[in-house]
């Protein structure tokens, strides 16, 4: 093979991957030169070009020329994509689409060659992402490198394809739910008083700092959420209102409906 990894897409997600496997190269135990990129917004791929990554000028020319090829294309354009290949020389795909499940993609693919799903979020961008993986006739060399492409934007975790929809309710969806929330703690601040970079500022590293207390400290959440609290006092009187406008509830049904619909779109696709 010409090059280690091909990258079929550069858009939001697969150029933030990109992005960050260039900046780990060296951890990773590749140089650009050994990645190519395909892209319809040949900006794109001169961008790239430009860090030493290879252009290939068709997604054909990834599938010849790269042992594992990233396939970062929006579903409903993958079909067509694929279509117009005619030639599978690479041992692996690695499919971040959502929704698109492994047999499918076999199908699209009608060669016995790896596939690896991941479900990556947004928070890749600036390499604190989360992303869920699951293997399909992946050796381990090869799924150990993959592991490593993705940590490289933050934290990966294996697990089974059937609770893929599950990971894009959480992880995947995740990032929007934190972000109303947040919003909802700004302009609460906003109201009682606070400039809107005051609360900005006060808001998010709160958010930061409690989900880094919580990851390290692995003590269940009610426990933390009891430890902040006292009988009487000012935090109380919010968790409480909270509790009896049944957010938690609430946030639950919002995961499920994410869930199902997840289910729904991967029938269709």
């Amino acid at each position: 093979m010409s090059f280690k990894l091909g990258f079929l897409g550069a858009g939001v997600m697969a150029g933030a991957i990109l992005d960050n496997v260039l900046i780990n190269a060296g951890k990773l135990g590749v140089k650009p030169e050994d990645i190519a990129v395909y892209d319809i917004d040949g900006g794109k791929v001169a961008a790239y070009a430009q860090k030493g990554v290879y252009g290939a000028k068709s997604a054909g020319e990834l599938f010849e020329e790269c042992e594992i090829v990233l396939l970062g294309v929006k579903p409903q354009y993958y079909r067509e994509i694929l279509d117009g290949v005619t030639d599978y020389k690479c041992s692996a795909v690695v499919s971040i689409m959502a929704g698109v499940k492994i047999a499918t993609l076999k199908g699209a693919i009608g060669k016995d060659i790896g596939i690896v799903r991941v479900m990556p979020n947004t928070p890749c961008r600036i390499g604190e992402g989360m992303s869920a993986v699951c293997f399909y006739n992946v050796d381990a060399v090869t799924a150990d490198f993959i592991k490593g492409v993705f940590s490289c934007c933050g934290k990966v975790i294996e697990i089974s394809e059937d609770k893929f929809d599950a990971v894009t309710s959480i992880s995947g969806s995740g990032p929007a739910y934190v972000y109303m929330f947040a919003d909802g703690l700004i302009k609460g601040g906003m109201d009682g008083g606070l400039t809107p970079e005051e609360s900005r500022i006060l808001a998010l590293q709160t958010l930061i700092g409690a989900a880094k207390l919580a990851a390290a400290d692995e003590i269940p959440l009610d426990i933390l959420v009891d430890r902040v609290c006292s009988k009487g006092g000012t935090t109380i009187e919010a968790v409480d209102f909270f509790r009896q406008s049944s957010l938690p509830e609430i946030i639950k049904e919002g995961v499920k409906r994410c869930r199902d619909k997840s289910k729904l779109l991967s029938e269709k696709l």
